[in-house]
């Protein structure tokens, strides 16, 4: 009996550590894109490259000949640049809007039959026009909205923090296995 118990332990274990591994957030970096808030320096947030790593302050090219240096205790916010990324919806603009495009113009073609033509070619000629149309405008949009930079926050000392999701445990006991939750608040 008390083999099987620690097996399973041993695997929720396992499971369990690989979540808690990754909501730790990501390390930083010499030369990695970093956005800074520091409500004692200035109102905005801080982009630049950092430039040096101390384990009390934080140097961040800020310009071409512009070094500034941060000290952690007054950094409330750090987030790390992940790249810069076009919206989904923006990436596949082209297609749903040619559906949505034929698709309503079936209807209207459809249900307004003009002169001795059938309703069927009438609804094939709107698709198509409509089809167009949707091509068209969503290859407009998917060129005009152009990538955008993806933030991901960097837990520090003081501010922001990132807690771990609930989670449910199982741990080998004196006798038999302990069930719980977990939760941090």
């Amino acid at each position: 009996m008390r083999r099987p118990v620690t097996t399973l332990s041993q695997l929720v274990l396992a499971l369990s550590l690989c979540h808690a591994m990754g909501a730790q957030g990501p390390p930083l970096m010499l030369g990695d894109r970093i956005r800074l808030t520091v409500p004692t320096a200035v109102d905005s947030p801080v982009v630049g490259i950092v430039e040096s790593l101390r384990p009390d302050t934080i140097l961040v090219r800020t310009g071409v000949d512009v070094l500034s240096a941060f000290p952690l205790d007054q950094v409330t916010r750090l987030e790390l640049s992940r790249g810069t990324r076009r919206p989904m919806w923006a990436q596949t603009a082209p297609v749903w809007m040619t559906m949505v495009g034929g698709a309503v113009g079936a209807i209207i073609g459809y249900k307004k039959p003009s002169g001795n033509t059938s309703p069927k070619s009438e609804a094939e000629l709107a698709s198509t026009f409509g089809g167009v149309v949707g091509l068209v405008v969503g290859a407009t949009i998917a060129i005009a909205v152009g990538p955008r930079e993806w933030w991901e926050t960097v837990p520090t000392r003081s501010g922001s923090r990132t807690s771990l999701a609930p989670s449910f445990y199982a741990a080998p006991a004196a006798r038999g296995l302990t069930v719980g939750l977990r939760a941090t608040f």
